[in-house]
C-alpha cells in the first residue's frame, strides 16, 4: 500500500511540472456587436414608443405638453412650490391603460396610494409626472415603455416593452418640514 501511496505522489508531481497556463478567452469583438445592436434596439423601441404616442394625441381633442423627461402630460408640464417634491408624502388614485384603450388596472383595483415621494418603488416616469400634478388636480401621462415599466413589464399584466397611459389624480400632498 505504501508503494502505492509513493507512485501516486511521485505522479502527482512529476504532472505539474508541465504545467499549461490557459489564459481567458477574449470577446472583445462581441461586446462591442452586442452593444451595438443593444443601442439599436433601444432606439428602434423608443422611436415607435413615440409614434404611437404622437398618433394618439392627434386622436384626442387634449393638448399634450411633452416634457425634458421624456414623457407627455396633459396639464401644463410646469412645477410650482406648492407641487410635490422628494421627501412629501402625497397621495393619489391612477388608472393605466394602454394605447389600445385597454384598462390594465382600474382605480378601484389600485385604491388610493399614499408614498413617500423618492423613497417608493414606482415606474420612474410616475415619480416625475407625480411632481408635476398640484393637489386636487388630475392629469392625464403618456409614458414610453423605458419611462413606464421598461423591458421586463410589471411581471403580472403589463408585458415588457410597453408605451403606457397613466390617468392620474393628485388626492393630497403633505409637504415635510
Amino acid at each position: 500500500m505504501k508503494k502505492i501511496a509513493f507512485i501516486l505522489l511521485i505522479l502527482t508531481i512529476a504532472s505539474c511540472k508541465n504545467k499549461v497556463v490557459q489564459y481567458p478567452v477574449s470577446y472583445e469583438d462581441d461586446r462591442s456587436k452586442f452593444m451595438e445592436f443593444s443601442q439599436d434596439r433601444n432606439k428602434q423601441i423608443l422611436n415607435e414608443d413615440n409614434e404611437l404616442i404622437e398618433n394618439y394625441i392627434d386622436s384626442l381633442d387634449l393638448n399634450f405638453k411633452k416634457t425634458s423627461y421624456g414623457f407627455w402630460i396633459s396639464n401644463s408640464g410646469e412645477t410650482t412650490p406648492t407641487m410635490a417634491k422628494s421627501g412629501d408624502v402625497i397621495r393619489y388614485e391612477y388608472e393605466v391603460s394602454t394605447f389600445n384603450n385597454e384598462v390594465v388596472y382600474s382605480e378601484e383595483e389600485n385604491g388610493p396610494q399614499t408614498i413617500l415621494m423618492g423613497r417608493t418603488d414606482i415606474p420612474r416616469g410616475i415619480q416625475m409626472a407625480l411632481q408635476m400634478i398640484e393637489k386636487g388636480d388630475s392629469a392625464i401621462v403618456l409614458l414610453p415603455s423605458f419611462l413606464a415599466y421598461g423591458g421586463y413589464g410589471d411581471r403580472n399584466k403589463i408585458m415588457g416593452n410597453k408605451p403606457l397611459i397613466f390617468k392620474i389624480q393628485m388626492l393630497e400632498i403633505q409637504k415635510k418640514n
